[in-house]
C-alpha cells in the first residue's frame, strides 16, 4: 500500500472509532430523543458534564464526516449538533487506543502515554525524518541570527535553521533526555547549539534571541499553559524579534479540516488538556504576549500546518 492509501485507511479507522464511541456514549439515540443541543446541554443529557471538553472533539469530528449536522444560530449563541438523518451502524473496534474513546470521555482522563527509554529514540527518528521537510522551509523563512526553539524534541527545526543559517545560533530548551536525543540530531551542527533543561515556561534560555519558535508544542497544553509559553516566547526575544507559532490547523468554526479536527481528537485522548487550537486563537496569545504586526501563513511541505508570527515591538523592554 503506497503512502496515501495507508493514510486513507488510518483515517477510516479513527473515523470508525468515532462513530463508535458516539453510539457507546448514547450521542445519537439523545439528540434524536431529546432534539439538537450544544455541547453542554448534551453532556448533560448523556452523563458525562466533566469530559464535555473531549466530548466537543469528538462531536466536531462526527459533524465533519456528516454522521452529525449542526445548527448555526445567531452569532452570540453557541452552535448546537443535531441527529443526521440516517444513524451509521456502530463500526467493531478493537478495546484499545482510539477503541476507548467513550470510556476516556465518560471518566474524563486522558489514556497513559507510555515510551520506553528504548523505545524514544527511533519515535523521535521518526519525527525528525516527518518533519524535516517542513521545518527546513520554515527554517529558510527566518531573518535571524539565534532562535530559541522551546519545546525543540529532537531537534529537527533547530537542525534546519542551523543548516540555512551558517553563522546562527540556536538554544533548544526542552527535558534532559529529549535534549540528549536532539544532540545526536545534530550531529556536527551541535557546537552552535546550547541545550536548556527545563520549563520552557519559566527556565532562564537567555534573551535578546532573534527569533522563538514554538513548534509542534501548544497542542499538548491547556490555553492557560500557551500563553504562558508565548509570554515566555516573546520575553526572550530581543526588540523587532519574531515569535513564530506552528500547529496543526483547525478553522475557526471548528468544521475542518478532518486532519485537525481528528488530531484534537487525539489530543482530548492523550493528553490532559491539549487541542488543536484554531489561528485566530494563535494570533490572541500572541497579542496578549504583547506582539504586533501579527500574520500567519503557510508551508508547502505540511498544507494541513497553519504558522502564526508575532514581532516584538522595536522600543520594549525584556
Amino acid at each position: 500500500m503506497d503512502v496515501f492509501g495507508a493514510a486513507v485507511e488510518a483515517r477510516g479507522f479513527l473515523c470508525d472509532a468515532a462513530v463508535a464511541a458516539g453510539h457507546e456514549l448514547g450521542v445519537f439515540e439523545a439528540l434524536a430523543d431529546a432534539g439538537p443541543a450544544t455541547v453542554e446541554q448534551l453532556a448533560a443529557r448523556i452523563g458525562v458534564v466533566p469530559g464535555r471538553r473531549r466530548l466537543r472533539a469528538l462531536l466536531d469530528v462526527l459533524a465533519a464526516i456528516g454522521v452529525l449536522s449542526r445548527e448555526h444560530a445567531a452569532a452570540s449563541a453557541p452552535t448546537r449538533v443535531a441527529a443526521a438523518a440516517a444513524v451509521p451502524a456502530r463500526p467493531v473496534v478493537a478495546r484499545a487506543g482510539w477503541g476507548l474513546l467513550a470510556e476516556v470521555i465518560r471518566n474524563d482522563q486522558p489514556l497513559p502515554v507510555e515510551i520506553a527509554s528504548a523505545g524514544a529514540r527511533p519515535l523521535h527518528d521518526h519525527l525528525a525524518s516527518a518533519g524535516a521537510a517542513a521545518a527546513h522551509e520554515l527554517a529558510a523563512s527566518l531573518d535571524a541570527d539565534s532562535l530559541l526553539d522551546l519545546g525543540a524534541g529532537a531537534g529537527t527545526y533547530s537542525q534546519a535553521f542551523l543548516a540555512a543559517h551558517p553563522a546562527a545560533r540556536a538554544t533548544l530548551v526542552d527535558s534532559r533526555d529529549v535534549l540528549a536525543l536532539a544532540a545526536v540530531h545534530l550531529g556536527p551542527l551541535i557546537d552552535r547549539a546550547r541545550f536548556v533543561d527545563g520549563d520552557a515556561t519559566t527556565v532562564d534560555a537567555g534573551d535578546g534571541h532573534g527569533a522563538a519558535l514554538l513548534a509542534n508544542l501548544l497542542h499538548i497544553h491547556s490555553p492557560e499553559m500557551c500563553a504562558r509559553l508565548c509570554a515566555a516566547a516573546a520575553r526572550a526575544v530581543a526588540p523587532g524579534g519574531v515569535v513564530v507559532i506552528k500547529e496543526m490547523r483547525v478553522d475557526d468554526d471548528r468544521t475542518g479540516p478532518i486532519e485537525g479536527l481528528l488530531f484534537a481528537l487525539n489530543m482530548a485522548i492523550y493528553t490532559e488538556a491539549g487541542d488543536a487550537y484554531p489561528a485566530s486563537q494563535l494570533r490572541a496569545w500572541l497579542a496578549e504576549a504583547g506582539l504586533i504586526d501579527l500574520s500567519e501563513g503557510r508551508l508547502a511541505a505540511a498544507p494541513d500546518a497553519i504558522i502564526a508570527i508575532g514581532r516584538k515591538p522595536s522600543g520594549s523592554a525584556r
